[in-house]
């Protein structure tokens, strides 16, 4: 009788153990990369995990549990490893300086990979954290370059689109995905401000000040079916209140400071598979904060791509436009990937910022980058 209930609770653990998981995936992606161009700092040789590579490098950590009547939570933590490979913030003007102590890439949105606790059901999924936003599906849904060398997207690919796209919003967001139905879904996303102003705190008889972080709402479409896939986002981010803060002329909190309105980013991007061809297309329109000016400034963008399979060789082509106002920034780009596997590539990869302004600074000027790396998933 003992060892029939010894038994049948093993056989209770194991079964409620079995309904949990944990799994550990990746990916590693470095390039050797060469940096010329009128802009400042622009010109130098690096071997890197940001600069030139055709991927974000990640390491997740993804815990789910099924809780019967199909619901399920999931819990998902995404680490840079690029923070541990001592890549700088200012990638090509360390190249420049020859510098050696480089301090962990940790401040621009693509470093602060999506984190968050989500419960999902038959009445889609819940996620609390800092899931990705739609915008960065819809950029990919018209990038056969990803967010990598050539996409316009990433900082180091110039900053084009996610200058007026918000990738994220570390660990203050909720986000809501609705079930799938004849290959459409809906998502809105939705993050808190925070707009306090400084105020006295009479211990240290200094002022404190509550960073800035504005208000930010997001919806979004999308559809897949057979070689269609598209995606649609409506980005909204509310007005500031207070002179202090990312939007503002001067962080100090000067009274001159401008205080920046309401803006709102559209994106859009859809693909179209026939056999081995792929072609891509895109756009933006809207308008983007500005520290500037208290109008901010008027958004229109376009993209357009294609990519080529042969037998193991990917080929991709893409061109990228975003106008702000009067000035226009393009980023040509192009990857040929050789496939050594299902889970790792070689490639070269080319890339041309002009930001259609003339070279003053390390943002200004135009900047050609070419490279040739290995990336290996897991």
């Amino acid at each position: 009788m003992k060892k029939s209930l010894v038994a049948l609770a093993a056989l209770a653990a194991t079964s409620a153990f079995a309904q949990s998981s944990v799994t550990l995936s990746g990916l590693l992606d470095f390039a050797s990369s060469s940096t010329t161009g009128s802009m400042y700092a622009s010109n130098g040789k690096t071997v890197s995990t940001t600069q030139g590579t055709s991927a974000t490098s990640t390491i997740n950590i993804i815990a789910v549990e099924d809780l019967g009547a199909g619901m399920k939570v999931e819990a998902r933590y995404e680490i840079d490893p690029r923070t541990f490979a001592n890549d700088s913030t200012a990638v090509t003007n360390n190249i420049t300086a020859g510098n050696t102590d480089q301090a962990a890439n940790t401040t621009t949105g693509l470093l602060r990979h999506q984190t968050y606790i989500g419960l999902s059901g038959g009445f889609g999924t819940v996620k609390l954290g800092a899931p990705n936003s739609t915008g960065l599906s819809a950029a990919g849904a018209s990038s056969p370059l990803g967010t990598g060398i050539g996409s316009g997207y990433a900082p180091v690919s110039g900053a084009v689109v996610n200058s007026v796209i918000s990738t994220r919003f570390s660990g203050r967001a909720i986000r809501y995905e609705s079930p799938v139905m004849n290959g459409f879904s809906a998502t809105y996303h939705y993050a808190a401000g925070n707009d306090e102003v400084n105020r006295q705190a009479s211990s240290l008889n200094v002022a404190q000040t509550i960073p800035n972080t504005r208000g930010y709402s997001e919806i979004g479409l999308s559809y897949s079916n057979g070689p269609l896939n598209a995606t649609y986002a409506q980005q909204k981010t509310d007005k500031q209140t207070n002179n202090t803060g990312w939007y503002a002329a001067s962080s100090a909190g000067a009274t001159a400071a401008i205080n920046a309105p309401d803006s709102t980013a559209k994106i859009w991007g859809a693909n179209y598979k026939i056999s081995d061809t792929t072609l891509y297309v895109g756009g933006l329109s809207g308008n983007a904060p500005s520290t500037t000016t208290a109008a901010g400034k008027t958004l229109k963008g376009s993209r357009m791509a294609i990519k080529q399979t042969i037998g193991s060789f990917d080929v991709a082509l893409q061109s990228t436009k975003v106008k702000l106002d009067t000035t226009e920034a393009k980023v040509t780009g192009a990857r040929a990937d050789y496939n050594l596997s299902k889970t790792a590539a070689v490639y070269v990869g080319y890339e041309k910022w002009d930001t259609g302004a003339a070279a003053s600074s390390s943002s200004t000027g135009d900047r050609k980058i070419t490279a040739i790396g290995l990336r290996k998933s897991f």
